[in-house]
């Protein structure tokens, strides 16, 4: 990602889930972007003229919570919940068929819990409150193996506020133990307005997951119809 283009633009994003850097196709459009928050346990916190990143997790309230640490890829998938091995033995002869095989034949070897630690949660509208009052925020990615319920019900302020568009990575399958399934967070989204507009290919262990755009059809008409052109949907 281009940093020097950041401070561009006039969309403030807040990237939750930040390990790898900001993905497409915001990585490729940088220069529309005024600040970006991000937050991402494991990276160092660090902060730029027109960037923060936060080495805490983000939830629905402050809370000290234990996190899971799976093998994984380089231990990708680790999350604030439990994985579901009774989920997925139980039900495996029918998975097993769903998405990419190696990630079907491989799920319960990567899945392998390593290590528990605690890790400092915030939610994320105290934080706003707290140290970005004067910055506004237009758009949230999420990608937190889970919590994406969890977080947007700590968001509420900025859902009801500036927020026009956010990218979720939602889950249909419950891979982990208690986590809030796509239907009941468009159910929660669409209580603030935001509509579901582009549901992107399943993917994950199992076609788990999908990408999912939302907007809100009543915010900011110049940002929103930047958002578009950089997800390609017609006005």
């Amino acid at each position: 990602m281009d940093f020097d283009l950041l401070g561009c633009g006039d969309i403030g994003i807040i990237d939750v889930g930040s390990v790898g850097g900001l993905t497409e196709p915001w990585r490729s459009n940088s220069g529309v972007i005024k600040f970006l928050l991000n937050f991402e346990p494991n990276d160092s916190p660090v902060k730029g003229e027109h960037f923060v990143t936060y080495n805490t997790a983000v939830w629905e309230k402050d809370s000290i919570l234990p996190f899971y640490i799976y093998k994984g890829f380089n231990a990708t998938g680790s999350s604030l919940f439990k994985a579901d091995f009774e989920y997925v033995k139980n039900n495996y002869e029918d998975l097993k068929n769903r998405g990419l095989k190696n990630l079907a034949e491989t799920w319960f070897e990567r899945a392998e819990l390593v290590k528990t630690t605690q890790i400092l949660c915030r939610s994320l509208d105290n934080i706003l409150q707290e140290s970005f009052n004067d910055q506004v925020f237009h758009f949230m990615k999420v990608d937190a193996q889970g919590a994406e319920y969890n977080i947007l019900k700590g968001a509420s302020q900025f859902l009801s506020k500036n927020c026009v568009g956010l990218h979720l990575e939602l889950f249909v399958l419950p891979l982990y133990k208690d986590i809030v399934l796509m239907d009941e967070v468009m159910l929660f989204l669409n209580s603030f307005g935001f509509s579901l507009v582009k549901k992107f290919p399943a993917h994950g262990s199992f076609d788990s997951q999908h990408d999912c755009l939302f907007l809100k059809k009543d915010g900011d008409a110049n940002i929103l119809r930047t958002i578009k052109n950089i997800y390609g949907i017609s006005e």
